[in-house]
């Protein structure tokens, strides 16, 4: 039972409140299957018998897991800064002054399975989602500019055909500290030249792209294109050519970066 004295209640109420003003989200809350795949820079499931590969001045800074055949190849001064995780039937290659900075870890075949298990049922959920946005595709040129704004505590759900961004055209997610985004792709996803996703009142970890099976071909990003979010696409190819950067993560089937493309995965950020 709480004292009868007003004073008493001061530092209760004071901890609410500090406990609201720092409340934030993360995907996760809205897709709890994701679990603990937030860990990775680049993550791989890495189903069938193609190496995924960082050639060139490709650069994954953070760390990377490896699952399925967990086979990688560096080449040509690309660099991962950071761990490589990779399962007891993987292989990790590096040639022409490729650079690891971090620890290779082999037989993590319980880690990275766990990993699979989660991007599947996390990709299941998100798709499953009805959309509260009326949006069915996103094709963008030139300048042009598309705003979604959410608000404090909703979270946005877009169900996509095609996400095609070209030009210097952009695409902005708007919302707070707890909200959050998952935004469904069925078949294209593309981004070029100097387009960008951007994220005002956002952190990468509250945005999940969710791109759907294997009809839309490649994820591709290219020319000097950037990507803030988590881009999630467990049945396709993910390739980074030119100047190329995802800022948060990257889940797919498999990965290959060439050029100078970027992986980064900047902090999280209190709020």
């Amino acid at each position: 039972m709480f004292p009868n004295s007003p004073k008493s209640l001061l530092p209760i109420v004071a901890g609410l409140l500090l406990s609201v003003s720092h409340a934030k989200a993360d995907v996760a809350q809205a897709i709890p299957e994701i679990g603990d795949l937030e860990r990775w820079a680049a993550f791989s499931l890495g189903s069938g018998s193609n190496f995924s590969r960082a050639l060139n001045n490709a650069l994954i800074d953070g760390d990377l897991g490896l699952a399925g055949s967990g086979e990688f190849l560096m080449g040509n001064k690309a660099i991962v800064n950071g761990d490589v995780y990779y399962r007891s039937n993987g292989a990790v290659l590096t040639l022409n002054h490729a650079l690891i900075t971090g620890s290779l870890f082999n037989n993590q075949d319980a880690i990275l399975d766990n990993g699979v298990s989660e991007a599947l049922a996390a990709s299941d959920h998100a798709a499953s989602l009805m959309a509260n946005r009326s949006n069915t595709s996103i094709s963008l040129t030139g300048h042009d500019d598309v705003t979604i704004t959410g608000a404090p505590g909703e979270t946005v759900v877009l169900s996509l055909k095609n996400f095609v961004l070209q030009g210097s055209s952009s695409f902005t997610l708007q919302g707070t500290a707890t909200t959050t985004f998952v935004i469904n792709v069925n078949k294209k996803f593309s981004l070029k030249g100097n387009s960008h996703i951007d994220l005002a009142g956002l952190q990468w970890n509250q945005v999940l792209f969710n791109v759907v099976g294997d009809k839309g071909g490649r994820v591709h990003l290219g020319g000097s294109s950037i990507f803030n979010g988590i881009l999630m696409a467990n049945d396709r190819i993910v390739e980074l050519r030119g100047h190329a950067t995802i800022s948060g993560e990257v889940i797919a089937n498999r990965l290959n970066l060439r050029g100078s493309s970027r992986v980064l995965y900047p902090a999280i950020v209190s709020q």
